[in-house]
C-alpha cells in the first residue's frame, strides 16, 4: 500500500506544471551610486521587480556613450537613466532604440566644482579654463552647454573624463580648472572644505525646465518583449513612489551604495527632487533638439515631427 501510494504521488507531481520562472530582463545603470539611477536596485530590494515576475541583471556603465552602445548593440535590453540628447540622435541615425518614458526633469543632482581656494567663484569665470562633463550626448554635456552660454563664455575647454568619482584627483592636482560632478561623489569633499561648488545644473531656468535624461528600451527586445518592459516599468514606478514616501529608502539606499546615512541624506535632500523623476511628460523637446544641433549631435535643425517615432510610452503611470 506504501509503495502504491508513494507511486501515485510520483504520477501526480509529474501531471503538475513547472512553476513559472521570472524572466530575467538586463538593465544598463549609469554612474553606480548616484541617486537617479538606484531605483532599479531599491526595487528589487523590496520585492517590486519579483512580484512582477522580473529578474534583473545588472550592468554598470560610466554613463553617455557607454550606456547608448549597451542599449544599441542588445547587449542590454534596458537603459535607465540616459541622455536624452544622445537617444535621440542615436534614433536618428537609425539606432534600435525607444524612449519608454523619461528619467529626470532638470539636473537637480548634477553639480560643477573647484579647489578650494581657486580664483573660479562661478562658470563666468571659465574663458579659457578646461571644464568637464561626462561624456558626449549626456545630461551632464547638455546642461553644461547651456550654462557656459547663459554665462557668456564660449571658449572653456571642454574635457569628457566619464565617471564623476574621476574629476576628483583631476581637480585636486591641477589638471582640471573645473569638474562635473553627481553625488554621491563629491560630497565628503564639499563637506571637509576641500572643494567648492560653484554651479547647479538647475542655476539654468531652461535646464530646470526639460527633459535631460530618460529610460530607453533597445527595440528588438521591446518589440519581441513588450510585457516585460510593461512589468519592467511598473515597478521602477514603484520604485520611485517607495524611494520618496518611505524614510527606510534613505537607509537602504545608504546600505547599497556603502555611503554613510548622513552624507546620503544630505544628497536626497539638497540634491534630488521628487518632481525631476516624473515618469509621464517630456519637457524641452525643441530647446534640446535645437541644442544637439548647434552640437553638430544633428545633421540639420529638427522638430518634433523628426523624432516622434522615438516615443514609445508602454505605461500610463500616476508620476
Amino acid at each position: 500500500m506504501r509503495r502504491a501510494m508513494a507511486l501515485i504521488a510520483v504520477l501526480f507531481a509529474a501531471a503538475l506544471p513547472p512553476l513559472a520562472q521570472a524572466d530575467t530582463l538586463k538593465v544598463a545603470i549609469p554612474q553606480r551610486g548616484a541617486w537617479d539611477s538606484i531605483f532599479p536596485e531599491l526595487g528589487v530590494h523590496e520585492g517590486f521587480f519579483k512580484a512582477e515576475d522580473l529578474d534583473l541583471e545588472f550592468t554598470y556603465t560610466e554613463g553617455g556613450a557607454a550606456n547608448e552602445q549597451a542599449v544599441i548593440s542588445g547587449s542590454v535590453d534596458v537603459v535607465v537613466s540616459t541622455g536624452f540628447l544622445g537617444i535621440l540622435s542615436a534614433y536618428l541615425k537609425g539606432a534600435p532604440v525607444r524612449i519608454i518614458s523619461p528619467e529626470a526633469t532638470g539636473a537637480p543632482d548634477i553639480f560643477w566644482y573647484v579647489k578650494a581656494g581657486s580664483p573660479i567663484k562661478s562658470l563666468k569665470d571659465a574663458h579659457g579654463k578646461t571644464v568637464s562633463y561626462s561624456n558626449g550626448g549626456s545630461s551632464s554635456y547638455l546642461s553644461l552647454l547651456t550654462l557656459l552660454k547663459e554665462a557668456g563664455v564660449a571658449d572653456a575647454k571642454l574635457v569628457a573624463i566619464g565617471a564623476a568619482p574621476n574629476g576628483i584627483p583631476q581637480v585636486m592636482t591641477g589638471q582640471l580648472d573645473i569638474s562635473w560632478c553627481v553625488p554621491p561623489t563629491g560630497l565628503r569633499e564639499l563637506a571637509a572644505g576641500q572643494i567648492t561648488l560653484i554651479a547647479h545644473g538647475n542655476d539654468s531656468p531652461e535646464v530646470r525646465n526639460e527633459s535631460v535624461r530618460v529610460n530607453v528600451a533597445n527595440l528588438n527586445y521591446l518589440t519581441a518583449h513588450r510585457d516585460n518592459v510593461v512589468k519592467f516599468m511598473r515597478a521602477y514606478a514603484k520604485s520611485i513612489d517607495w524611494a520618496y514616501s518611505d524614510p527606510k529608502a534613505i537607509q537602504v539606499y545608504a546600505e547599497l551604495t556603502k555611503q554613510p546615512l548622513e552624507l546620503v541624506t544630505r544628497q536626497v535632500k539638497e540634491f534630488q527632487s521628487r518632481e525631476s523623476n516624473q515618469l509621464k511628460e517630456i519637457k524641452g523637446e525643441q530647446r534640446v533638439l535645437d541644442e544637439a544641433f548647434a552640437a553638430k549631435r544633428l545633421p540639420k535643425p529638427m522638430t518634433h515631427e523628426d523624432v516622434k517615432g522615438v516615443y514609445d510610452f508602454v505605461l500610463e503611470t500616476k508620476n
